[in-house]
């Protein structure tokens, strides 16, 4: 049998080929309130950032006189932020800013009611708005978790959700309206309060096995396909009083976060809708004001530079998203 001529080991040996570079970050837009111009009654503000390490103040909502404007929440491409605002001697409300029209929309029915609302949360594709409201009419006599939808401009049914006994509060909402987070002490819970997810196609509460303490856990944020979940908890082995966690509902898991948490408070935590970027507020030393707002990304594993993002006065609830590009 004729032997097979044999190949040169050079040949056989392929060059290695460039690893492949990273994708470029996102440009961001973070959305949060601050009292830096008014001492009373804080606005909210929006912010622009590169993903790396710059970034510029890029405007705000309009102010309305003696109404304080607070826990903004941005739509996956940025147009529209859901906020809640309290005008001295009224009741609470949610409203809903369009930052290219830069006017307030005005859904009917949305704030129907002489008791308070806070806590507007809008889904990535602008179609939901979830809210806390106390003692609506037709609703709990506690604070519950109501959904709007903003497309037909009604009321979803939310069969399952809340716990008419409880308080459900600071609701979360996944991309496309799917998946509500949201904080409750009720009964049978692990802790004082946890976190607690509601699938609306199921219509049904989701288990959430390892992320609650017998602490307080407290505002969830969501990615936008419901699967990550960044909360704060005052747990036992944290870094210092509230500490900002990343659970992972796939894994069942809490995902690490190196370098993310001071010995200060690290709260309200939210995520950019592919995970990647958490925003929080915190109160450690060396900040601008007394609480201020900072941008940690994963990948990086480390926290980004913000310039001119904070100021001497307070700054809080923050959001972010990451913007189409160009």
């Amino acid at each position: 049998m004729p032997r097979l001529p044999v190949l040169l080991a050079g040949l056989l040996v392929l060059p290695a080929l460039p690893a492949a570079d990273p994708p470029p970050p996102p440009k961001l837009l973070i959305a949060f309130a601050s009292f830096r111009e008014r001492k009373l009654h804080p606005k909210v503000y929006f912010y622009e950032h590169d993903g790396v390490g710059s970034g510029k103040p890029v405007g705000s909502i309009d102010p309305a006189d003696q109404r304080s404007d607070y826990h903004p929440t941005l739509t996956a491409d940025g147009r529209l932020c859901g906020f809640a605002a309290e005008t001295e001697n009224q009741t609470g409300k949610v409203l809903v800013w369009d930052r290219a029209g830069r006017k307030l929309l005005d859904p009917p029915e949305l704030n129907d009611t002489p008791h308070g609302q806070l806590g507007a949360a809008v889904s990535g594709d602008g179609n939901w708005l979830a809210f806390s409201a106390w003692n609506r009419p037709g609703a709990s006599a506690r604070w519950q978790v109501l959904l709007y939808d903003l497309t037909r401009k009604e009321f979803a049914e939310t069969p399952g959700l809340n716990d008419p006994k409880a308080d459900e509060q600071l609701p979360a909402v996944s991309g496309d309206g799917r998946f509500v987070a949201f904080t409750s002490n009720r009964k049978g819970g692990a802790g004082l309060t946890d976190v607690v997810l509601y699938d609306r196609r199921a219509k049904a509460v989701v288990p959430l096995p390892g992320l609650n303490s017998t602490a307080s856990d407290t505002a969830p944020s969501l990615s936008a396909d419901g699967n990550l979940v960044a909360f704060a908890s005052n747990r036992s082995g944290g870094a210092g009083g509230f500490d900002v966690y990343l659970y992972d509902r796939a894994a069942a898991k809490l995902l690490p976060l190196p370098g993310l948490n001071a010995v200060g408070h690290d709260q309200t935590p939210a995520l950019s809708p592919d995970g990647r970027y958490v925003v929080f507020v915190s109160e450690r030393t060396k900040g601008d004001g007394e609480r201020d707002v900072y941008l940690y990304d994963r990948a990086a594993g480390k926290l980004l530079p913000t310039p001119d993002l904070n100021s001497p006065a307070e700054d809080f609830d923050p959001c972010v998203t990451a913007l189409p590009g160009p």
